[in-house]
């Protein structure tokens, strides 16, 4: 998938997921991240393929790879969902105060020559376009597939301090895999990990977002769990599978038999945004309590149409929730 199509939608989507986790503490109490004892051994240690290094890459947990811990010992990290589908969601406070989320994840197929880093394992670190407020790095393995590291400021006037963090970030994640401590999930009975949305999302159930005809294709992730959708005009949609805790919204509703949470957020220059986000299946990771598998729907249309954005999310929904496993 080429960045282009992912960019703009993750300050957004990071902001609705790792704020929905943090929502949830009656659910389950954040706990320390799991840091696996070396799991794989390589078949070229000093080439790392995404698949040497990382396994499977549709089980493959990135949470695995962030300890909050080996972050500086005068910045605050914490991780509250230690097992993730796409990506890791990190929170950190720099000893200057500068406040970031920090995204591992997602991975793609990138343009980058892979194979000749000077990094630990052969791979290599290369910089990446981004908005403002964010900062972007990725983790280039022998294959080409790239694993992103991003930061992201809460804070506007924080945004200078992002590539710093995701420099550092970079680091213990490289060092990581290199130690092979990534670490495959083992998914629950009728699971949504091994269900690519793309298979499932029909043309009809797409086609409920204005503009995306049934000329409009898919764009699939390298790991198998989001698919996105964008029109000529600029609407877009997104389906993603997630690990998080009991959504929450503005509003919550039951689709068929599912909780499902309805947030409408604040216009920006390019879009309104809707999330309607269902509960799946629950999700047992160590000691971590309050984990479940989620399907989110992302809708996002022209500013001033929110609520025409939530009423196709919902649409959407009405239709997606019984092509999912059964609860």
């Amino acid at each position: 998938m080429a960045r282009w199509a992912r960019h703009p939608l993750l300050g957004l989507v990071v902001l609705a997921l790792v704020t929905t986790g943090c929502a949830n503490k009656v659910y389950g109490t954040p706990t320390a991240v799991r840091v696996p004892e070396k799991s794989r051994d390589f078949d070229d240690p000093d080439r790392l393929t995404a698949e040497d290094a990382l396994g499977d890459l549709t089980l493959f947990n990135p949470c695995s790879v962030v300890d909050p811990d080996e972050m500086p010992d005068d910045w605050t990290a914490r991780v509250d969902v230690p097992a993730a589908f796409e990506y890791c969601a990190m929170a950190v406070t720099t000893k200057d105060g500068a406040t970031a989320e920090v995204q591992v994840g997602y991975l793609y197929e990138s343009e980058h020559d892979g194979g000749r880093g000077d990094r630990k394992g052969g791979l290599s670190v290369a910089p990446a376009e981004d908005s403002d407020a964010a900062c972007t790095r990725d983790i280039v393995f022998a294959d080409g597939i790239a694993l992103e590291v991003r930061s992201w400021a809460e804070d506007p006037a924080d945004a200078k301090a992002m590539c710093g963090i995701a420099d550092e970030t970079v680091d213990h994640v490289i060092d990581a895999v290199a130690a092979g401590r990534a670490e495959t999930l083992s998914l629950p009975e009728h699971s949504v990990g091994e269900v690519d949305p793309c298979d499932i999302v029909t043309a009809d159930m797409a086609a409920v977002v204005r503009g995306v005809t049934a000329g409009v294709r898919p764009e699939r992730q390298t790991s198998g769990h989001t698919c996105w959708w964008q029109s000529d005009e600029g609407t877009m949609l997104q389906v993603a599978f997630d690990i998080g805790r009991v959504p929450v919204g503005d509003t919550g509703d039951t689709i068929h038999d599912r909780y499902t949470a309805t947030t409408q957020y604040a216009d920006s220059a390019e879009s309104s945004t809707c999330a309607v986000v269902g509960e799946h299946v629950p999700f047992e990771y160590g000691s971590t309590t309050g984990l479940m598998e989620r399907a989110g729907i992302w809708v996002y249309l022209k500013p001033g149409e929110v609520e025409a954005a939530c009423a196709a999310g919902k649409q959407i929904a009405d239709k997606l929730w019984p092509a999912l496993p059964k609860l």
